[in-house]
């Protein structure tokens, strides 16, 4: 299997170039047009999938689900032991249920394409609370490989990304809180513990409450409570880059400390353990969305709508004997990403290498990279943006004579 596609798209579409055009000089000799060529699928990657999925969601109905992993239990149950609870202006509710229709749960459904036609792995379920419309969608997705990636490395569909968008299609305002519910088993350990190798290393960590700072990018799961002898682990991906909402809170606890309303409070797991995630109180108003997202699995999620995007744009002059600047901005960059400028005759670049690193992401979550190049002469050209995750952009540039 091909590496994903991620989504390359162009800031400088026909609004985009009308406006940049209308910088440059009235009296220019030249017309310049710019259009958007065809996104298209490289056939060399940097790092593929193995399209073997190593993780299997399972359903008893609704938004409760179960997760297996490399065969093995992530969940107490492997249909239903994961669910999600709303609280909707002060008042808790229990969604998904298909509420007033005796008898009958409804299933989930296969997940349409992505960009491009990109197959996609998992299912979606939609549901209704008076005016709220909630969407769950659990899509198998890869995780990150580690800092160094081997020769020949693939990586694997072991990861579970669980996402929650919240439609607001009443006329007045809603003020949206959400949780996660996890029935914790690794393999045949019902009271497996947790561990948070960046924030508590070497420590099992039992009846513990992590929020806002103190949160960190993953938690593992232990099947044996021994950070240096874990036999089987699972990760649980809870911070995202970019715009995507993960949880502001984890509570490991046991799974009773559930029932006993909204705060479910840290407690020692006593042998059946378990833990909530929570996404804080937002307020919607009419027609505001919010999407919320965890992952559960074999590693660190990827995120396969952000992870590697590139926004192109374009500066500077298209005349002959000028200088033009292309500028990429990386959303989220793929391990080890890379992109390299292709110019034809006519384009020469005369600053930045051809092939550049993305450099590790700003605060925003987000890189640049820019070359500079010079027109040495009119005609048609294509200027190509190649991603090693696995997608080339071009950009259709004409520079002819002005009539």
């Amino acid at each position: 299997m091909r590496c994903k596609i991620l989504r390359i798209a162009a800031v400088l579409g026909v609004l985009g170039f009308i406006s940049w055009a209308a910088a440059q000089d009235s009296s220019s000799p030249v017309k310049i047009t710019v259009k958007d060529g065809k996104v298209q699928e490289a056939a060399e990657v940097s790092l593929p999938i193995d399209p073997a999925p190593r993780i299997q969601p399972g359903y008893s109905g609704g938004n409760y689900f179960g997760l297996t992993l490399e065969g093995k239990r992530i969940s107490c149950s492997p249909q239903g032991s994961i669910w999600a609870t709303a609280r909707v202006d002060n008042q808790e509710i229990q969604p998904g249920l298909a509420p007033g229709i005796a008898g009958r749960v409804e299933q989930p459904k296969l997940l349409p394409p992505g960009p491009h036609g990109k197959k996609r792995l998992g299912t979606q379920y939609t549901w209704k609370e008076g005016n709220l419309q909630f969407t769950q969608v659990i899509e198998i997705v890869p995780s990150k490989p580690g800092v160094k990636a081997a020769p020949g490395q693939k990586r694997r569909l072991d990861t579970a990304r669980i996402s929650y968008l919240v439609e607001n299609k009443d006329s007045k305002e809603h003020v949206v809180e959400f949780r996660t519910g996890i029935d914790i088993l690794i393999n045949n350990n019902d009271g497996a513990l947790f561990a948070s190798p960046t924030t508590h290393p070497g420590k099992v960590l039992d009846g513990v409450m992590l929020k806002d700072e103190a949160l960190p990018e993953f938690i593992q799961v232990l099947e044996n409570p021994d950070v240096k002898n874990p036999i089987f682990t699972a990760t649980m991906t809870l911070k995202f880059r970019g715009k995507t909402e993960g949880p502001n809170k984890i509570v490991m606890t046991s799974l009773g400390a559930f029932g006993g309303g909204w705060d479910i409070p840290a407690q020692q797991a006593g042998g059946d353990s378990a833990c909530a995630l929570y996404w804080p109180a937002k307020s919607l108003k009419p027609g505001e969305k919010r999407e919320m997202v965890w992952a559960y699995g074999g590693g660190v999620a990827s995120s396969p709508e952000n992870e590697g995007k590139v926004s192109v744009s374009l500066g500077g002059s298209f005349e002959p004997g000028k200088q033009f600047t292309v500028m990429a901005s990386v959303e989220d960059p793929a391990p080890g990403q890379t992109l390299t400028l292709e110019l034809p005759a006519g384009l020469e670049r005369i600053e930045g290498k051809e092939r550049q690193p993305v450099p590790d992401p700003q605060e925003t979550g987000s890189s640049v990279v820019m070359w500079k190049g010079r027109v040495t002469q009119m005609g048609n050209f294509q200027l190509r943006i190649r991603s090693s995750t696995g997608v080339v952009q071009s950009k259709n540039i004409t520079i002819q004579p002005a009539n």
